[in-house]
């Protein structure tokens, strides 16, 4: 059986994307949240990670403290992962098998886009262009926070 090394850059420590798949808005410095549906107003990068954001719903965003880069590969040459966690649409083999498609969080247009061996497949983002989402590997751990709850109880 065949090991991959640890990567010596640490990329694999913690889920990470770079700013390339990130769509900007109209607001000079600010971004689409990849969840945009719940975080209309988009978001910032402070500190190499996306910052708290408004939420037009209740309940935490999935993408917040997500690590960007302004590489599209890390310093060992891997591209970037991101965990089930962040995404909120998609479709299981069997209901609990390994995801076979998703809603890009590139906002591609289309219903879904494929997912092969944990990677999202390639796609368009439009006629021209690659969607940046494409060859990203998920990590099946977690599932995205709950909506509509405003944040722990306290008894």
């Amino acid at each position: 059986m065949t090991y991959l090394a640890e990567p010596l850059c640490r990329c694999g420590n913690e889920p990470w994307i770079h700013r390339g798949m990130l769509r900007t808005t109209a607001t000079s410095g600010r971004f689409r949240c990849p969840e945009t549906l719940h975080c209309l107003h988009g978001t910032t990068v402070e500190d190499g990670r996306i910052a708290d954001h408004w939420r037009n719903v209740p309940g935490e965003c999935p993408w917040i403290g997500t690590k960007v880069t302004d590489r599209p590969r890390c310093a060992c040459g891997r591209g970037p992962w991101i965990k089930l966690r962040h995404l909120r649409l998609f479709t299981r083999k069997h209901l609990t098998g390994p995801v076979v498609s998703l809603s890009c969080p590139g906002l591609c247009p289309g219903p879904r886009v494929a997912v092969h061996d944990h990677h999202i497949c390639d796609h368009p983002r439009d006629n021209d262009t690659r969607c940046p989402w494409s060859g990203t590997r998920i990590a099946p751990v977690g599932i995205a926070p709950p909506l509509f709850v405003s944040g722990p109880r306290s008894d």
